[in-house]
């Protein structure tokens, strides 16, 4: 049986500075402002959600409900998947905030460190949680949803072509921080829609070396490290920068890291453009494939996220609307839980489901016209309790 979820205004008592919320905030429009799991950080932000009427979701006492249908058990003690990446996202940006101050080199280093152990915890334990997850985060900074994007697939792939936690720790490390030498512009060239200064412009172009020589400064000596983060814009052809680099020259672990790159910010939606669909995305990739990205890295990355990536809306032919958890057993055989019924109203209990083919999925959707689902879409996926 579905039934509506109960809309409560927020009134502030539900609100304390320091924890973290357990349901999603929305605007009087239907805006998501914040995710599960997001952590309140101010009395200002907590008056500002009350001056605009913010309001949540909650789903009916069950009690008042007479039903002869046997209930399945409630997922509620399950950890969202959204609490476990705000929690990184938190912890990254701990670490961003060492990234100027004096001899904090060590401290810098460690949290960073110590944030690529959690990834690969978490990755090892639930992979599709975290990048699906990590796809449905719509209000955290660009310059830290985008990074910690990039190193969550990074070490999916990088364990997908066999390599050990060690091997791949540094190419983690680098997806991490490739942007450190523009982090303090990021948010602004994010949301920005007019055309870029000539200021604007040279911190672009520079940034790839401001990062290696900011990682330097850190005391960052591992070249597994510092050379993608380098290269990470260099392109096959020679067409990109800092220094035009072709074929052989540019690193491999730059390759991979050029690829997450460009997905994860197709995927962002920005102020002059909408966001390119998962799948379109991935398109993209395919074609770029050995002419200005590497071909097999292209090809496993591909097969990593499946034709259709774990954190994509679909809508069946049914009229449900499904949210993909997974790679079924072929690239065009998705693990979807469906979220809504035919006439896309939320479900209590999402049914999981493995398509035989994916022709039963007639369209992809934006996240940003059905954020009204996004509640309760963090209990989903098994997910591990480690970094929490």
């Amino acid at each position: 049986m579905e039934r509506e979820k109960l809309k409560r205004t927020l009134t502030g008592l539900e609100l304390r500075v320091g924890t973290r919320l357990p349901w999603s905030v929305y605007s009087p429009q239907g805006t998501l402002l914040l995710t599960e799991g997001s952590l309140i950080r101010s009395e200002k932000q907590i008056e500002r959600l009350l001056g605009i009427n913010a309001h949540y979701f909650v789903s009916p006492n069950p009690a008042i409900y007479a039903t002869s249908v046997k209930q399945k058990p409630a997922s509620q003690d399950r950890v969202s998947s959204f609490v476990i990446i705000h929690t990184l996202l938190e912890r990254l940006e701990a670490a961003f905030d060492l990234r100027r101050e004096q001899d904090t080199g060590s401290a810098f280093i460690r949290k960073i460190m110590q944030l690529v152990f959690d990834i690969q915890g978490t990755c090892e334990e639930a992979a599709d949680a975290m990048l699906g997850t990590v796809q449905l985060i719509v209000d955290a900074p660009h310059g830290l949803v985008h990074p910690l994007h990039m190193a969550l697939m990074c070490e999916v792939a990088s364990c997908r072509m066999g390599k050990g936690p060690l091997e791949h720790f540094p190419l983690v490390a680098a997806a991490l921080t490739h942007d450190l030498g523009m982090y303090e512009v990021q948010q602004q060239l994010f949301e920005q829609n007019t055309p870029l200064t000539e200021q604007q412009r040279l911190i672009i172009d520079q940034h790839p070396q401001r990062s290696y020589d900011l990682l330097q400064e850190r005391g960052v000596t591992e070249t597994r490290w510092l050379l993608p983060v380098l290269q990470h814009h260099e392109r096959l052809d020679g067409s990109d920068y800092p220094n035009g680099l072709k074929a052989d020259q540019i690193n491999n672990d730059a390759r991979l890291l050029a690829i997450t790159d460009c997905y994860s910010a197709m995927i962002q939606p920005r102020a002059y453009r909408e966001q390119v669909l998962p799948r379109d995305a991935l398109r993209e990739i395919f074609q770029q494939r050995g002419k200005t990205i590497d071909e097999p890295l292209a090809r496993l990355f591909i097969e990593v996220m499946g034709l259709f990536a774990p954190g994509t809306l679909v809508q069946l032919k049914s009229g449900e609307i499904a949210l993909v958890t997974g790679r079924g057993r072929g690239l065009n055989q998705p693990m979807l839980a469906v979220i809504t019924n035919s006439q896309q109203a939320p479900l209590d209990h999402p049914q999981t489901v493995t398509l035989q083919d994916s022709k039963e999925i007639t369209s992809i959707e934006r996240i940003q016209d059905h954020a009204h689902l996004i509640a309760g879409l963090g209990r989903l996926w098994p997910t591990p309790d480690s970094v929490t």
